[in-house]
């Protein structure tokens, strides 16, 4: 069909391609191109005093040209993804076997010594199933479809494997890495507050150093024993200060504040690192967070609780 334009185009008379070059050269805003060059003609026919009629070969030979030098739009590559399925969380009343496997749902190993009749203590929490989309045993969020799309998102598109957690900077497998000496180590990591200070502690496999803001410890904390015992306490109380190194990151307040939150951030370092730490870590209330702060002054008055004289005149 092109070839038949094509030659039509060329034996098109010259008035009509004379014609036709308005058309594509200044375009009226609001018309077709075979309108505007019928309009182009009869204005050329009116201004010689005779009325022209523009030959058919003309305008074959006008379409034939616009299809030729009409800019083509690019192809949008499409990428096809096959999601797969995604049902919900179920519990099996039956044999109590779930769909899904949550990795942060820890429980303690119960010791051998303890009788099989013995009573679990209750914490007071209600236990509230989980009903959401659960993909290939993994709890996901509500409205995403796997693998996601590369277009709105950052590797990697498929959720870990199932009993690894995710989020916080760790590695595909569920842990954390550093480069230490260009070796591979594994890390555990925790967050702490107390006043307004926070601090972000690191434990490693190590021989007992202990490295706050890129300072020995005893130095950090002016050699006052109470601060740095106060920091290093929950390793110390399980008796494994000198079987990991300690590096601890600690900002705003001051020292006292500064160490209680180095504390807390170690106590949630090793439950990482071994959660059947955590009843003696809880009884001794290292896990807690200390809310008491200073309180504030209070407007128009001296300090805090301290109140100017009532005079009546």
């Amino acid at each position: 069909m092109r070839n038949l334009i094509f030659v039509a185009c060329l034996s098109g008379s010259a008035l009509g391609a004379a014609a036709f070059v308005p058309a594509f050269v200044l375009p009226s805003a609001g018309f077709e191109p075979a309108e505007t060059a019928l309009r182009a003609s009869r204005l050329n026919g009116q201004a010689k005093g005779t009325q022209f009629t523009l030959p058919m070969t003309s305008i074959a030979a006008g379409v034939a040209l616009f299809g030729l030098f009409r800019p083509r739009r690019a192809k949008k590559v499409r990428i096809s993804r096959k999601a797969e399925p995604i049902e919900m969380g179920k519990i099996d009343p039956q044999t109590g076997e779930r769909n899904y496997v949550n990795p942060f749902e820890e429980r303690i190993d119960i010791d051998k010594d303890v009788p099989a009749d013995a009573q679990r203590e209750p914490s007071g929490k209600k236990f509230f199933p989980y009903t959401g989309p659960v993909y290939k045993k993994v709890p996901v969020a509500e409205g995403l479809e796997f693998p996601l799309d590369p277009n709105l998102y950052y590797p990697p598109l498929e959720p870990p494997p199932p009993g690894a957690k995710w989020g916080d900077g760790r590695a595909p497998d569920g842990n954390w890495y550093m480069d230490i000496e260009d070796e591979k180590v594994q890390y555990w990591q925790g967050v702490g507050k107390r006043k307004t200070a926070c601090a972000i502690v690191r434990i490693v496999k190590g021989n007992g150093q202990f490295i706050v803001n890129g300072r020995d410890a005893i130095q950090y904390f002016s050699h006052y024993p109470i601060w740095w015992l106060k920091a290093c306490e929950p390793l110390a109380a399980l008796s494994q200060k000198n079987k990991f190194d300690i590096i601890a990151k600690s900002f705003g307040g001051g020292i006292s504040g500064q160490a209680g939150a180095v504390r807390l951030a170690l106590a949630r370092a090793m439950q990482e690192y071994n959660f059947n730490w955590r009843p003696l870590m809880k009884k001794a209330k290292f896990l807690t967070r200390d809310w008491r702060m200073v309180e504030p002054k209070k407007t128009g008055q001296p300090k805090a609780r301290k109140k100017t004289p009532y005079h009546k005149r």
